[in-house]
């Protein structure tokens, strides 16, 4: 009962505690927002609300992220200082709710500070110790990260081999994240690190990538230190002219730049006015919405005691009820399975009379077929050559003859190719394995299925009735799959235990509902079962919509 008053409570102040927390996040986002256009006090300002409102809910988690968003902001202001202490923060409060993640993130944001300070040693600690952590928890987006600063940092300390095995890896990663930036990045230091090891082809490739993606992403200081570094390969070569021609566009992107820098000098004044009186009028607004939220929460507790009540009344009467529909349910769940387990049995035992009188009468009609009616045509054939032989050459009549001999053949030819297959010719003359390796080849060369069949050693383990019982298994489950899966692949397995022989059919098709096929099963399924209920085996299906099927049988065999 506690569980679901406690459940109506959620259920009507959960709209409350989804706006607070729809606020938050929405502050929060409007706070990256300004950091990523570069109105750092603006995104401050946004950082500071989301922490105010947090620790008012009592929310540690938003406080975490508003902390690691000021720090944030101050590694962009090159303030590491205030960085530190805000990530210290952060660690702190993460710490206290055991959140690994938001933890893991403020120990990367110490090693940046360390970095900005040019304590190399320190920000590399702070770096192998989180990327262990974020391969942990499979972060692969802080993992590409790291790496790309570890690789600058090896470049800072002249270890040039480790910078460029760390920025290729990085490269890799970021590339499959799409942070093209950090990949051009990557391939920049990769590209300087070479030059400073006099491998100038490789030097040249990589600067040559990297400016490509500077240009394209119109990163502009990117791509003018790429040119500064085409420009010191080329002079390295003897390429004077071509170093000229980098050190010119360099030169020409460099004013670009200190115009546009100028530019948003200018509207970044403006936006800080702007965002001044936004800020203002968000904070009248969100205090408008708190004093609201406090009179739905007095209306909301008179109206829960009246709802609890009559739920308690409508609980116990509704459970009352429940509890003899289960009753009569699962009685009448379980007369209804001893009924289908009863005709099943029959339908299966009948079925195995069927299945071994076909067996039979295929025998017999592939003898007659051979012996009595392939007879007759040698004879017919025999004969027709006699009469052929004494007729001339030029006779027309000779040339019916011998069309009409021809015939014969491709009937003695049909004769024998229809009772070899009921007879299963393949199976009958070299076994079962290469009569599946026949089946494999015809139904591949159809170009419809790809069927591939692996088997191990089954020399004299299977009786003729068992090797005959298993082919034909297989041929309806091939049959199956060509019909239904719309499967283009499909793999046979038979393999030999200690006691039995284990076959295995699977198919990448579409698959079925198995709960469904079992209650209306076909006569597929049911000719299936008696098969294997004739050999003493058991099978089991495993299939689902869109999942393919695999269907495994286990056979008993003497091993005497």
């Amino acid at each position: 009962m506690r569980v679901i008053i406690t459940g109506i409570l959620i259920f009507i102040l959960n709209p409350l505690f989804g706006q607070d927390l729809n606020d938050l996040d929405e502050l929060r986002g409007q706070g990256e927002k300004y950091r990523a256009e570069a109105k750092y006090d603006s995104a401050l300002i946004a950082f500071r609300q989301v922490s105010d409102l947090a620790e008012e809910m009592g929310n540690i988690e938003f406080q975490v992220r508003a902390a690691i968003g000021e720090a944030a902001v101050f590694i962009e202001l090159n303030e590491s200082d205030f960085a530190r202490s805000s990530y210290l923060k952060a660690i702190k409060l993460s710490q206290s709710i055991n959140n690994k993640r938001l933890e893991n993130n403020s120990w990367y944001g110490i090693g940046v500070t360390h970095q900005i300070e040019g304590n190399i040693d320190s920000a590399l600690y702070y770096y192998n110790k989180t990327e262990v952590l974020f391969n942990e928890e499979k972060n692969k987006e802080m993992v590409a990260s790291l790496l790309s600063n570890i690789g600058s940092l090896h470049y800072l300390k002249e270890e040039y081999d480790l910078a460029i095995a760390k920025s290729f890896e990085s490269s890799k990663q970021n590339k499959q994240l799409k942070n093209f930036r950090v990949v051009g990045l990557d391939y920049r230091r990769m590209g300087m690190s070479f030059f400073k090891l006099d491998n100038l082809d490789s030097a040249k490739f990589y600067a040559t990538l990297a400016y490509e993606i500077a240009d394209s992403l119109k990163y502009l200081d990117d791509a003018r230190e790429v040119l500064t570094l085409q420009s010191q390969i080329a002079r390295s070569e003897g390429r004077f002219e071509d170093a000229a021609r980098y050190t010119d566009s360099s030169d020409s992107l460099a004013k670009v730049i200190y115009v546009d820098g100028k530019n948003d000098e200018i509207l970044e004044l403006k936006a800080k006015v702007m965002t001044a009186s936004l800020a203002l009028e968000s904070e009248k607004q969100k205090n408008l919405a708190l004093q609201q939220r406090k009179y739905k929460t007095i209306i909301l507790g008179v109206s829960i005691i009246l709802v609890v009540a009559a739920f308690i009344i409508i609980y116990v009467i509704d459970q009352r009820r429940k509890n003899i529909k289960a009753l009569a349910d699962k009685n009448e769940e379980i007369n209804k399975q001893q009924i289908d387990e009863l005709l099943q049995k029959q339908e299966i035992a009948s079925l195995q009379g069927v299945l071994e009188g076909q067996e039979t009468e295929r025998r017999r009609i592939a003898i007659d077929l051979h012996d009595r009616l392939g007879g007759i045509l040698s004879m017919v054939k025999l004969h027709f050559s006699v009469v052929t032989e004494s007729l001339s050459k030029d006779d027309q009549t000779h040339t019916k003859f011998m069309k009409a001999s021809d015939l014969l053949d491709q009937a003695t030819g049909e004769v024998r190719s229809i009772s070899h297959n009921l007879m299963s010719g393949v199976l009958t003359k070299f076994g079962l394995v290469p009569a599946l390796e026949d089946l494999k080849d015809k139904i591949s060369q159809t170009g419809k299925l790809k069927v591939s069949l692996y088997s191990n050693d089954l020399n004299n383990v299977l009786t003729a009735e068992q090797e005959l019982q298993l082919y034909r298994i297989v041929q309806e489950l091939i049959s199956n799959i060509l019909k239904h899966s719309h499967a283009k692949e499909a793999n046979i397995q038979l393999t030999k235990g200690e006691d039995s022989v284990n076959l295995i059919v699977e198919d990448d098709g579409v698959g079925f509902d198995l709960k469904e096929v079992n209650k209306k099963a076909g006569i597929g399924l049911i000719n299936l079962k008696a098969r294997v209920a004739k050999l003493n085996g058991n099978f089991h299906i495993d299939t689902g919509r869109g999942a393919g099927t695999t269907i495994s049988i286990d056979i008993p065999i003497n091993n005497d």
